[in-house]
């Protein structure tokens, strides 16, 4: 499975990361790791559940 992350989105994730982290330091960071294993699991799974 091939995954894109398109520009607009990139830049919808480093802003997300960026107010995450104004909430609480290292907030944004967990955002990031968060939604990259979601894309992992997006790869290895294809969706399906077990």
């Amino acid at each position: 499975m091939n995954i894109q992350i398109l520009d607009e989105a990139q830049t919808d994730l480093r802003e997300g990361a960026q107010f995450y982290e104004r909430q609480n330091v290292g907030l944004g960071t967990y955002f990031l790791d968060t939604i990259f294993s979601d894309i992992d699991s997006l790869i290895l799974y294809a969706g399906v559940l077990y």
